[in-house]
């Protein structure tokens, strides 16, 4: 029987979460198992913007969890510690069985080193081999459940030794190299350097190595420093760094042990705890025993190198075709050919309906996008290659900072996983997309300042300015091509006394429907304007004045007959046609002849009108 697995992954690392699937098809393929892997994956913890990151981590609200037979989650260095927790909360509420790599959650399986039992077993080692007196503790993020457990199993040791623990001597801030930089000039500057250097990971303890060397420190002579985890630094590093080894490959294995004991109901702890190895180096002045070949990393390093440069290629070709896209789908296309150049074998995009279907409406505002889970309508603007079932499925969210517009499934991504390439090609993608909303928005807003600029509010037909620009070339171009044309000025009856008696909103009323009633008997082609508050004028084209007064007439009996009013709808109306041949007549010309043709009708029409009342 087919089975699923979710992995949950913050890619705090840039390949550890490779490391992870790596270990889980190890363990499939030795046990000849079928299961399909889903990564749920993320970078945030990529960025100080807070936003950018909660962005990254909402992927966790995509899959039905449920749906899955069992969940692998690795958040161990995720800092914002709220969105953690809701992360903890929605798998604990799945009802599947899940099991946190590194870190024990309570509700959880864990599988992991002992980072306690390790540390210990460290700083023993400085005091009781080294003898060293005092030690400084260099952390990583204070909250940080990893280094909670390390930092307490240096100060158990301490008070064990009878060595003093001074507040002033520990430091907790990231995981980074840079952190190690810092504590170092720190602890110089506090005259506060010990006889060695406790450090939480091999980042940090290589960027304080660096920054004391660069100091004119020697060591081990001057102070001895151990590191944690050894990724790939320690061993290569001058000088060699002490540290703890373990496989992480091992911890994925383990954790997919305990998934297949839960299947098969014979599962008899909640926790499987995978051996560590103690690298005594140089840098506390062990000899080491089994000495890495500087060379072998050094090509390694090299041919990484030459990878991200080939990778730095397509990205940039990437930027240059996404930056020249006008819609979403356009920009979808040129990120699958990318991908899929990078070895992976399928691609499938999802967005939101909004952005698909009229890319932005008017109403669109940034409130409107959801910051928490994903709409229930979404559409596939993009596909290759995923008519066949893969043994891996990685998504990975798209978003302007904090709000959600869809997401990517990659099929097979190895390639992308292994060399660190999808953290580049996500990021390329995403500032592209925010790029093209900005401008897209930009040009909505450009669009809705020139309407308001030509267009009438109550009506939507031209305004006086308009038809002066838009009227005076299709006149010209009817007078040089000897056609006809018809111009009418008309004015709409009784329009304050409406306003007076029934209101303003009445008065708007009677001027939308004559101009819907008008626009219904004109041509496209003709060109309708609000010239006033009740005054309009209609040019018509390659129009006579006999056509334009039957449509004139067909105007007068609707407005006056369709949808009764308690009061009486008419308009005044001057027409004024010109044959084909008007060489010597000009438009304003036309336009007051017609406003005096207009005018004197309407002295008509308030005449017959204040007989009807007896005034």
């Amino acid at each position: 029987m087919k089975r699923k697995i979710a992995i949950i992954a913050d890619g705090w690392r840039r390949h550890i979460t490779y490391v992870w699937i790596r270990g889980c098809r190890n363990y499939i393929k030795e046990h000849e198992l079928d299961i399909e892997i889903s990564v749920f994956h993320s970078f945030g913890n990529f960025s100080r913007d807070e936003k950018f990151n909660a962005g990254e981590y909402n992927i966790i609200h995509l899959p039905d969890l449920s749906q899955f037979d069992g969940i692998i989650l690795e958040v161990t260095n995720m800092l914002n510690q709220k969105k953690k927790q809701q992360i903890i909360r929605i798998i604990q509420e799945s009802g599947v069985p899940a099991v946190s790599l590194l870190e024990k959650i309570p509700g959880l399986y864990h599988a992991g080193p002992d980072n306690y039992a390790t540390m210990e077993q460290m700083v023993e080692h400085l005091i009781v081999a080294h003898s060293c007196k005092t030690l400084n503790y260099v952390g990583g993020p204070a909250d940080s459940q990893e280094n909670l457990l390390r930092w307490q199993a240096y100060e158990d040791v301490l008070q064990r030794y009878g060595i003093p623990l001074e507040n002033d001597r520990i430091w907790n801030e990231s995981y980074e190299v840079e952190s190690g930089v810092r504590a170092f000039i720190h602890f110089q500057e506090k005259h506060l350097l010990p006889d060695a250097f406790v450090c939480a990971n091999e980042n940090i303890a290589v960027g304080l190595c660096h920054q004391a060397q660069q100091e004119g420190f020697k060591i081990p002579a001057d102070f001895c420093v151990t590191g944690f985890d050894n990724f790939d630094k320690a061993s290569y590093y001058r000088p060699r760094i002490t540290t703890v080894s373990y496989e992480r490959e091992v911890i994925a294995e383990a954790a997919m042990d305990l998934l297949v004991q839960i299947w098969g109901q014979n599962t008899t702890a909640d926790c499987k705890t995978v051996p560590v190895q103690m690298l005594f180096q140089d840098s506390c002045g062990c000899k080491p025993e089994q000495v890495r070949s500087r060379s072998e990393y050094i090509e390694d390093r090299i041919f990484q190198e030459v990878r991200e440069i080939d990778l730095h290629n397509e990205i940039m070709e990437l930027k240059h075709n996404l930056i020249e896209c006008e819609d979403y789908k356009q920009m979808a296309q040129y990120f699958t050919k990318c991908v899929c150049g990078l070895r992976c074998k399928g691609v499938r995009i999802w967005m939101n309906q909004d952005l698909v279907e009229e890319s932005l409406s008017d109403s669109m505002g940034e409130a409107s996008y959801i910051t928490d889970g994903y709409p229930d309508t979404m559409h596939v603007i993009c596909e290759k290659g995923m008519e066949q079932e893969y043994s891996l499925y990685v998504y990975a969210p798209l978003h302007f900072r904090e709000r959600e517009v869809g997401y990517v499934v990659l099929a097979d991504c190895d390639y992308m996983l292994e060399n660190q390439f999808l953290f580049e090609t996500m990021n390329t993608y995403l500032e592209s997309l925010e790029y093209l909303y900005r401008k897209l928005r930009l040009r909505k807003a450009n669009e809705k300042l020139s309407r308001l600029y030509v267009l009438d509010s109550l009506t939507g037909l031209y305004n006086r300015m308009a038809y002066q620009e838009f009227a005076e070339p299709l006149y010209e171009k009817c007078r040089l091509q000897k056609k006809p044309v018809t111009v009418m000025f008309i004015d709409a009856d009784h329009l304050k006394y409406i306003n007076d008696t029934f209101g303003h909103q009445e008065g708007d009323a009677y001027i939308r429907f004559f101009v819907r009633i008008v626009n219904e008997n004109i041509r496209e082609e003709d060109v309708f304007a609000r010239i006033g508050g009740d005054e309009f004028c209609i040019l018509m084209r390659d129009c006579a004045g006999d056509d334009a007064r039957k449509r004139l007439s067909d105007i007068q009996k609707q407005f006056v007959l369709r949808e009764k009013k308690n009061y009486a709808r008419s308009f005044s109306c001057g027409i004024v046609g010109v044959p084909r041949n008007h060489d010597k007549v000009d438009l304003d010309t036309l336009l007051h002849e017609a406003d005096e043709v207009m005018y004197n009708q309407k002295r008509e029409h308030k005449k017959e009108y204040q007989s009807e009342l007896g005034i």
